[in-house]
Parts: structure tokens; C-alpha cells; sequence
């Protein structure tokens, strides 16, 4: 059979009816499997064993519709000649050496679909001394520079996996999700360290604009290598299905950024890029970068995120440098005066573009932190200045008005005015872990304790390895009185950062609510041995040994303690004081008072203030000086209220608690039970619980008294709280 017999013989044999039939059918079952399994979560190898069976089954069909004949009487076998009588023998020759044919094709083409499955199935790889870059084809500038070591995750990384975050891994991970790893800074000058972090920064950014993608935060994933070879393990510990690697490498004028998108649960390849550019011509790389991943993780872009997106900050070379520099000194906040040198950045960055927006909101963002630390007027209005600028700009961007709520947060106390601003940029920025924390935290400001605990959830979710978010966390669930969950967040926590004391003192606080110090220190005693003698976990510990009656286990942790700034020494006399008193040295108590006093009006003397005042009458009840100290607990109580006028931040729990272990001390039962049925009633777990108020020695001169009992009784057998303002748990 010649070939025009050939191609004629196949329209006979209506192969190419077949053909198209398939090819519909087949492109509509991909489109199916492709769409669809995702939303259920299902495996990877499903929807890739789908297609599979699809391609191999496409030449599988031509072989068929060869063989058998489609015909309106039925399928019949097409060997036999047209008018029904038996086919010739060479005629059956030629149909066998067609058939063999098409059979050899179509296990061609299988053979092909299996090859193409295997490699995208096949792990990819790092081979030692080569960069990922390399890997994927991408051109270097200099490939002596590359740096081979990044083939096991770091430490930091390491101490997280050991404590794996069940709640955080059981989650199922969405398949339009994503986290971006530290770019790997391949430069000859490692000082271009700032620029290899920037543009990954700028490429977050960007992603953080697309609402309908998971993208976990900086925070969430400094802490690993460029390129570690465990993405599966790493994708589980962030919740994520792809990961982004990338490499920087800038020589004067020239950069070159290598890109590789990676599906994280099979560790394959998705796509790779390069871009090679000048500092002239480098600007927008950012928004290429996350529509390549919006586009290929079948993201859906609003018209509004779409323009965010393809936004070019600025196209001045000089501004872009600075800014870069400038947000690098403001996220290594280890470094000495961190703040100020990215302010002269940034500064730069707006002298050198006037409308660099987002210049001018990380200006303003940064200049409102110093502003609330210092307390100095002249820094609050450069703040302002920083914003107005903005907000003259671009007063609907997303940046300035994030910028907006933490000026009116730190600056302008105005509680109501950072919710309502947060709450803007949360509508636009769905996944945006640090707005999330801000809705979160403002929220927990005005005691709605159950608003403030499901976006700092999410968040927790987005930014699973940032500490701050988790002690944030801790502070919600503690309200709500959920403290086996705040136990669990803080272990979260020192899990993440075991060097960090101030993790390992919320953890046990927790305890301590839950009434179990003994718990607290058995934690204490899994920190690393020299967060155990940092002096406010010495501190903590004396008290947990307080709490549980070891007066001389309690003694000998503050005889040798130091002061610091955060553990002044009045604080210190007073507790060796309480100590004593419970041991039933009066005498040796009254002596620790007595300084304590001295030093805390010295301190009150200098900077008055309320909280001094509050401390102030703690001494005068604990010395007996009953007029001075309701003298002193009322004065404090008009200061505040005076400041909450301009401060939401002076939480009326506070006061509640300050006042009833006053009134306790002056052996005012009622005053004092009247606070504690207030904060008992209402989500305020933080302050008080009844397991603790059944240990603490704070409350021994109105134990015994009927109407602390009642109280204790009234709340003994009360639930979490879960949805409203009265307190519901049994650990209460």
C-alpha cells in the first residue's frame, strides 16, 4: 500500500474520527483532573496518573479504530473485503504491515508520555558545587563565584523540624500556595547581601498583593537555606505546595536573578528563569516573577491586584539601591542602630524619586517605631510628614495605608483609627501575615478576644515560624482561657527560637495559669542552659517556687539575681520581701520593702507615671500603710483614666487586677472580690484564673473569707471561653 493507500485506508477505518473524538474527550478529562483535584487536596501522582493514562491511551485508540471498523451495523473487523467476501491475502499483508505501523507509533508516543512523566516526577537535584541556577541552565556572570554549600538546612531550620508544628502539619496544604526562600547572594562583594534580600522582598511583596494565593512571610522563611534538599519536609513545616528558590548576582552595573518555581510535595521542577539586566533597566523583574507563579498556579488576579502587580515602585537606579539598603538594615534588627540607618536610607531613597510611595510608607512605618519608643513630639512629626507624603501620593495604596495604621497605632494611640485602617489593607491583602497580626492585636485591644484570636490564626498559619505572631497568640487564648492551647503555642515558639527567654517565660505563665508551677519548672529545665540563668527567667522561677511554697528554693534563686532594665532592683527587693513574708520572717520582709520602696519613689521621682504608682501602693499595703497606699492605687486609677483618653492600650483588666491584689493585701475582702468576679466574668485569662487564685500567696490574708470561697465556687466548674464576653472553662 503506497502512502496516499495509506492516509486513504485510515479515513476508511474512520481513524481519524477516532482521533479527534479522543483528542476532545481526552483534552476536557485533563481540564477535568487539572481543575478539580486540587480543590480536594488530592495527591499529586492522581491528576498526573490521570493524564498519563490518557496520552497512553490516545495511540491505543488509533490501534483499535484500525483494527475494528465502525460502521452503522456495529464494530465488525475490517480485514474482510468491502463487498463481505474474504480478503485477499496481500490485501491482509499490506493491512498488517499498516497495522504494525500505527502500533509502532502509538507505543512511540506512549513511550514518550512515560519518559515525560518520569521526569517530571523525578526529583530534582543540587549536584555539590553547583548552583540550582546551574541546574536549570541559567547564564552566570561569574561562575567561580558560586557557592556550593547549601545542601542541608541550617541550624535555625533544624530546631524548628524538631519541633514540628502538628497543628500547622495536619493542615491541609492548598495547592495555590507558596513560600519564597532567601535568595542566594552569589555576588563576588558579599556587601550586595542587601540586594539579593530586596529583591526577594519586592517578589513577596508582590505575591502578598494576590489574594487568592498562601504566601507564608519573610519571617516565616529567613531561617532556611537558598536551596536546602529537603523541600518536602520544609513544604509541610510552612503548609505550603510550592516553594520559590532564587539566586542574585549583580558586578557593577550588571545583574543577573535565577528563578525556579518548585512543587514541593513531589520536590519537581515547575518552571525556571532567568533575567539578565542592568541597574538601568531592572525595574518591574518583581512583578514579572509573580505573575509567572500567579499564572502558573492558575491564580485568579483582580483588575485591582493585577495593576498592583505590574506596578513599578520607581525607575530611578539610585532610589531603588537605597530603598533596598534601607529595608534591609529595618529587617536585621540585630544590627546597632538598625532603625536609624534605614531612616537615612529611605530618606535617600524619596530625595533621590519624590514619588517613590513605597519609600516614603516604610519611611513613615519606621520613623513611627522610633516615635513610640522615644516618646519625643519631634520624631512624632516626622512620622507624619513621612505619611502625609505618602498619603499625598497614593492614599489608596495598600503600603500607605498600612503605614497609616501603625502611625495611628504607635503615634496617635487611636485605637479605633489603626482597626479601621488595618482592616482596609486586610480587605486588599487577605494573606498578609503582618496585617493580619495588626487587625489581630488591635482587636485584642478592645477586649474582643474572639475577633483578635481568628486573625491571629490565620496569621499564625501564614507566618507559622514568626515568634512575635505566637506570643500575640498566646496573649488571645490565655483571654479566652484556652491554656492547654497557649501552652501549646508557646512550646511552638521555643521550639522555633530556644534562645529566646521571653518564649520560655510565656510558657510558663501558661502553666502558672493553668495552677500548675511545677509544670512551668519542668519546662523551665528543657531551655538551653544559658537562657536558664538569664535573670528574668531566675526571676520566674523564684516565683513558681513561690507559688508552690518552696520558700528556700525561692530565696536562693534571688539572693544572687542582678538587676537589669527589664528587672529593676526594686522589683527584686519586693519579691525577696513577699518571700520572707510567706516564710514568716516579718521582720526580714518589712526590710526588703522598705528598700523596695526607696528605689521605686526615687525611680517615680524621675519619671512619673502611673504604672510607678501602682507598684508604689503594692509597698505601702505590703508595709502596712494603709492610707498612702489608697491614696496612691486612686491616684493611679485617675491617671489612667485620664490616658485612655489618648492611650487604648491601658486595658482595664489591668486595673482590675492591680486594685484586687491592693485591696487583698489591705485584707479588704469585699473590694477585692468585687474586682475579681469583674475579671473572672469576662474573657480577662491573662490576669487571673481560679487555679491560681486557689495557690498564689498573694490572696492568703482573704483566703478564708466566705465570700472568696463563693467566688472560687461561682467559677470552678465554668468552661473556655469559645464565643462570648462571660468566662466559660474548667481550667479557668
Amino acid at each position: 500500500m503506497g502512502g496516499r493507500g495509506f492516509w486513504l485506508e485510515l479515513k476508511r477505518r474512520h481513524v481519524y474520527r477516532v482521533a479527534a473524538a479522543y483528542a476532545v474527550i481526552g483534552w476536557l478529562l485533563i481540564q477535568v483532573a487539572t481543575q478539580v483535584f486540587p480543590v480536594f487536596h488530592l495527591p499529586d501522582w492522581i491528576e498526573q496518573a490521570v493524564v498519563l493514562v490518557i496520552l497512553v491511551g490516545f495511540p491505543i485508540a488509533l490501534v483499535l479504530a484500525w483494527a475494528f471498523d465502525a460502521t452503522p451495523h456495529g464494530i465488525v473487523a475490517t480485514d474482510a473485503a468491502a463487498d463481505g467476501g474474504v480478503a485477499s491475502v496481500p490485501s491482509r499483508r499490506r493491512s498488517r504491515r499498516t497495522g504494525m505501523a500505527v502500533g509502532l507509533m502509538g507505543v512511540l508516543i506512549a513511550a514518550i508520555a512515560g519518559g515525560a512523566w518520569w521526569q517530571l516526577r523525578a526529583p530534582r537535584g543540587h549536584p555539590s558545587g553547583t548552583s540550582s541556577a546551574s541546574v536549570t541552565g541559567a547564564r552566570s556572570l561569574d561562575e567561580a563565584q558560586r557557592n556550593p554549600g547549601n545542601a542541608t538546612p541550617d541550624s535555625a531550620a533544624k530546631a524548628a523540624s524538631s519541633g514540628l508544628r502538628d497543628d500547622v502539619a495536619a493542615l491541609p496544604i492548598p495547592a495555590k500556595s507558596i513560600a519564597v526562600l532567601p535568595f542566594e547572594n552569589l555576588s563576588t562583594d558579599k556587601g550586595n547581601a542587601y540586594f539579593a534580600d530586596g529583591m526577594q522582598d519586592l517578589i513577596l511583596t508582590k505575591l502578598a498583593d494576590i489574594g487568592d494565593l498562601k504566601v507564608i512571610s519573610r519571617t516565616s522563611t529567613e531561617k532556611y537555606k537558598s536551596h536546602p534538599d529537603d523541600l518536602k519536609t520544609i513544604g509541610q513545616q510552612l503548609g505550603v505546595a510550592t516553594i520559590l528558590e532564587g539566586s542574585v548576582q549583580k558586578a557593577g552595573n550588571q545583574v543577573l536573578i535565577n528563578v525556579q518555581l518548585i512543587d514541593a510535595r513531589s520536590d519537581s521542577h515547575i518552571w525556571a528563569e532567568s533575567y539578565t539586566r542592568t541597574l538601568d533597566n531592572i525595574f518591574g523583574v518583581e512583578g514579572e516573577v509573580a505573575q509567572k507563579v500567579a499564572d502558573a498556579l492558575k491564580a485568579k488576579l483582580t483588575s485591582a491586584e493585577s495593576a498592583r502587580v505590574a506596578n513599578v515602585p520607581t525607575t530611578n537606579a539610585a532610589a531603588l539601591d537605597a530603598f533596598l539598603q534601607g529595608k534591609y538594615y529595618e529587617d536585621h534588627f540585630f544590627i546597632p542602630n538598625n532603625n536609624k540607618t534605614a531612616v537615612d536610607y529611605y530618606r535617600k531613597a524619596v530625595a533621590d524619586d519624590p514619588h517613590f510611595v513605597l519609600a516614603w510608607a516604610r519611611l513613615a512605618h519606621v520613623l513611627s517605631g522610633i516615635a513610640l519608643d522615644s516618646g519625643s513630639d519631634t520624631d512624632a512629626a516626622q512620622a507624619k510628614s513621612a505619611l502625609d507624603h505618602a498619603l499625598a501620593l497614593a492614599p489608596d495604596s495598600p503600603d500607605v495605608r498600612l503605614a497609616q495604621a501603625w502611625y495611628l497605632d504607635y503615634v496617635k494611640k487611636d485605637l479605633d483609627g489603626a482597626l479601621a485602617a488595618f482592616a482596609a489593607v486586610a480587605r486588599s491583602q487577605p494573606n498578609n501575615a503582618q496585617v493580619l497580626l495588626g487587625v489581630g492585636v488591635m482587636h485584642g485591644h478592645k477586649w474582643q478576644w474572639r475577633e483578635a484570636l481568628g486573625f491571629l490564626q490565620k496569621a499564625a498559619t501564614l507566618a507559622p515560624e514568626d515568634t512575635t505572631i505566637l506570643a500575640e497568640l498566646g496573649v488571645a487564648l490565655e483571654a479566652l482561657r484556652r491554656y492547654p492551647e497557649a501552652v501549646q503555642t508557646a512550646r511552638r515558639s521555643v521550639a522555633i527560637d530556644p534562645n529566646d527567654a521571653a518564649g520560655w517565660v510565656r510558657l510558663g505563665h501558661a502553666y502558672e495559669l493553668m495552677g500548675d508551677p511545677g509544670g512551668a519548672l519542668t519546662a523551665y529545665q528543657e531551655a538551653p542552659p544559658g537562657v536558664r540563668d538569664n535573670p528574668y527567667l531566675t526571676f520566674n522561677r523564684a516565683r513558681m517556687e513561690l507559688l508552690q511554697r518552696n520558700y528556700a528554693a525561692a530565696r536562693e534563686l534571688l539572693a544572687g539575681l542582678k538587676p537589669t532594665e527589664s528587672l529593676p532592683m526594686a522589683l527584686i527587693e519586693f519579691e525577696r520581701g513577699v518571700v520572707e513574708q510567706g516564710a514568716g520572717n516579718a521582720a526580714l520582709a518589712r526590710e526588703h520593702y522598705l528598700r523596695a520602696q526607696a528605689l521605686q519613689e526615687a525611680t517615680y521621682k524621675r519619671n512619673p507615671n502611673s504604672d510607678k504608682l501602682w507598684e508604689l501602693g503594692y509597698l505601702s499595703a505590703r508595709l502596712g500603710q494603709r492610707e498612702q497606699a489608697l491614696t496612691q492605687i486612686a491616684l493611679a486609677m485617675r491617671e489612667d483614666a485620664a490616658k485612655k483618653q489618648f492611650s487604648p492600650f491601658n486595658e482595664e483588666g489591668g486595673d482590675k487586677d492591680s486594685m484586687a491584689e491592693v485591696q487583698a493585701m489591705l485584707g479588704n475582702a469585699g473590694a477585692a472580690v468585687e474586682a475579681l468576679d469583674w475579671l473572672l466574668a469576662r474573657p480577662a485569662g491573662t490576669y487571673e484564673s481560679v487555679p491560681l487564685l486557689r495557690i498564689d500567696p498573694t490572696w492568703d490574708p482573704i483566703r478564708h473569707d466566705p465570700r472568696f470561697q463563693a467566688l472560687l465556687k461561682k467559677y470552678a466548674s465554668a468552661r473556655p471561653e469559645a464565643t462570648g464576653t462571660r468566662a466559660t472553662s474548667s481550667t479557668q
